[in-house]
């Protein structure tokens, strides 16, 4: 059930939006757009509520969601002439008319080819991420965390929700994008079930449907058949990192590209359709909801709308490319007005690394374009990993198809019946050459566009996986188009290639047998265990975290606050999931306020009784410090903070639970010893 919920918070207000527009192609992309269009509604909430003196909880953004989608369906039918509706919509029509919903019927192939490549989606995820206790990864934490102070707080502010912990807080962050944490504590609220869960729906469910929807849209839209159209939305669930982006727990991260094949579908038919008011005002909208869940992919996005634009074969009208710009501008701006000064001032968020190879142009080649584990099933083990184990007969063998499909893929830009894989084409040369600059380069401009991924060469690699999977699909169409034009000049029937329909069917059958062989591929245990053995290392596994964190949750008193050894040993999850308040929230990025996290630390150290730990007993009390636990399962990577051994002969806590491998200690007197309680 918190898995449904957590499904339809995400796509219904988004699903509502596009009875704004007539039934047919335009309301069928605001359909595959509707996570986008869903979170571009909570950043309007997030954004006005609070300064127009509303309630701006999880659950009144949620009501404004509603609210304003269907204002806009209102809107839609009573200004149905002229702005808002083409011409060819006019009719003397009475106004009440307006407001039926006419049925959407689609066609029996686009059924099968949609839900094929999401019932493969989520069985891949299920092997993959499925069956843990909660996500993997560190930042998973952190969202867990942020997500639950949004439900603590009753705000959706970003100054509420980013803050040091939750005793003795201060304001971590100015900006952080969090219209997905808004979602993840709406349904959180609603289904009653843990965010963990909620968190994971979206990784396993959301972000892969969204992927097949978009990819799928686009494809269909530029002249793709159903076959062709599946396979492509096919492809990425197991071609490129997409499932990798998950290890460090940047769920955004993985959604995020995931929607962009259906928000760049909506700005190119708001720029080149027969509705450029009502596509542009929800291309801004839903492009407004990105930068408030997962900034720098609008980057991508917009370089994607750009070649579809260009790919579409409707008339390009100036006047409309006008229009629709200027309502996605004012959709965009006006979505964002009052945020728009705290994120273009966002500075301490963009911190970012030097150049990892810098002025070392033919290794920054290598990585983003010659290392083969850049092109392996499931992206894993990820380019530049040294000492990889030998890869299975499976792994090998999808990388020799894969490679393969990929060198054919430029044909795509000259064929015409290809003229759907040019944009994503276009746009992964781009960003491959935009990844190329920014790891090698340290000029001031390209360091200000590597600051928005903070100069990690992994992030920008995420942002455009799809298009591996869709070029292999190209690849595999082009060599299909190859082979049936040898057998014809083979057996002399030339005659055939003056069929078009049956040449693309080949090219078609290739696709499908293709993806269809790398599915089955990926499938082997050889090729997704080893993810998966990364994936549990990186997360709690086991019904002991629930256990040890219902029995820390019935015992901690109000004002009380547990200690742990931050996210090393997962027990962040026990406030994301339960509620029970943490020592350790957000690390401040102003050093105006980081003595209140060294204080924090310094608390923890006093209490697990590390070596030369000056006394701490005040700031114990002033934090309200009650228990302290720790567990046995390490992050790996993550520096421990306590020795075992110098924590069990600590006379400032008592051991009073365990389970399994997780202690749960209580606070003594000692611990909280203060020579002046009033300081």
């Amino acid at each position: 059930m918190t898995s449904l919920v957590a499904l339809l918070v995400a796509v219904v207000p988004g699903v509502l939006l596009g009875f704004a527009l007539p039934p047919g192609r335009y309301r069928w992309a605001a359909w595959a757009a509707s996570p986008a269009l869903t979170l571009g509604l909570i950043a309007v909430a997030m954004a006005w509520l609070r300064p127009l003196g509303l309630p701006d909880s999880a659950a009144a953004v949620l009501v404004a969601e509603l609210v304003l989608a269907a204002a806009a369906i209102t809107l839609s039918r009573l200004l149905g002439r002229g702005l808002v509706e083409d011409g060819a919509d006019r009719g003397a029509r009475r106004w009440w008319t307006r407001f039926r919903l006419p049925s959407v019927r689609p066609r029996p192939a686009d059924v099968v080819g949609l839900a094929v490549p999401a019932v493969i989606a989520a069985g891949y995820g299920w092997l993959i991420v499925g069956r843990l206790a909660a996500p993997p990864g560190w930042d998973a934490m952190n969202h867990g965390y942020l997500s639950r102070r949004i439900l603590d707080t009753g705000s959706t502010a970003i100054t509420a929700a980013c803050s040091s912990g939750s005793t003795d807080t201060v304001t971590s962050c100015e900006f952080y994008p969090l219209a997905a944490n808004v979602a993840w504590a709406q349904a959180t609220q609603l289904s009653g079930g843990p965010m963990s869960t909620v968190m994971t729906t979206w990784a396993l469910l959301v972000g892969p449907f969204a992927l097949a929807a978009g990819i799928y849209a686009c494809v269909r839209a530029l002249g793709g058949r159903p076959v062709v159209a599946a396979a492509a939305a096919t492809a990425p669930v197991f071609i490129g990192p997409m499932w990798v982006s998950l290890l460090s727990g940047r769920i955004t991260e993985q959604a995020a590209p995931c929607l962009a094949g259906g928000l760049a579908l909506l700005i190119a038919l708001a720029v080149r359709g027969r509705h450029p008011v009502r596509m542009g005002l929800l291309a801004g909208l839903g492009g407004a909801g990105v930068v408030m869940m997962h900034s720098y992919d609008v980057l991508f996005i917009g370089v994607l709308a750009l070649g579809l634009a260009v790919a579409l074969r409707e008339r390009l009208r100036w006047r409309t490319v006008g229009a629709a710009a200027v309502a996605m501008v004012v959709a965009g701006a006006g979505t964002l007005a009052p945020l728009l000064g705290t994120i273009v001032g966002a500075g301490g968020e963009r911190l970012t690394e030097k150049p990892q190879l810098l002025g070392r142009w033919g290794e920054a080649v290598q990585f983003w374009l010659t290392d083969p584990q850049r092109y392996v099933l499931l992206g894993f083990p990820t380019p530049g990993t040294e000492h990889v184990a030998p890869w299975p007969l499976s792994v090998r063998i999808g990388l020799w198809i894969t490679v393969a499909c990929l060198l054919a893929s430029p044909l795509a830009l000259v064929l015409r019946s290809l003229r759907w894989a040019r944009p994503w084409l276009a746009a992964g040369l781009v960003f491959t050459l935009v990844g190329i600059v920014t790891i090698s380069s340290n000029a001031a401009l390209v360091q200000s566009l590597a600051a928005l991924w903070y100069g990690d060469p992994a992030r920008p690699w995420s942002m455009i996986f799809p298009v591996y999977g869709v070029a292999t699909v190209a690849g595999a169409v082009v060599l299909g188009l190859g082979l049936r034009r040898l057998l014809a000049l083979l057996g002399g029937r030339v005659t055939a290639l003056r069929r078009p329909t049956r040449a693309l069917t080949s090219g078609a059958a290739v696709a499908a047998v293709v993806v269809l062989s790398l599915a089955l591929l990926a499938a082997v245990p050889g090729t997704w265990h080893p993810l998966r053995g990364e994936v549990k290392r990186r997360a709690p596994v086991g019904d002991s975290y629930g256990r040890a964190f219902e029995w820390l949750d019935g015992r901690v008193q109000p004002g009380q606050v547990v200690a742990y050894d931050r996210h090393r040993q997962f027990m962040t999850w026990s406030y994301a999931d339960y509620g029970t308040p943490l020592l350790f929230g957000i690390p401040p990025l102003e050093k105006a306020v980081a003595d209140n996290w060294e204080d924090r630390w310094r608390a923890w150290r006093w209490l697990v009784n590390n070596a030369d730990a000056p006394a701490a007993g005040c700031a114990v009390r002033r934090l309200a410090i009650g228990y302290v636990i720790v567990g046995s399962a390490n992050y790996p990577g993550w520096r421990a903070h306590y020795r075992q051994s110098r924590l069990d002969r600590s006379d400032r806590l008592t051991l009073v639970h365990r389970v399994d491998g997780i202690r749960i200690y209580q606070v003594t007197e000692a611990g909280r010893v203060c020579p002046d309680p009033a300081g």
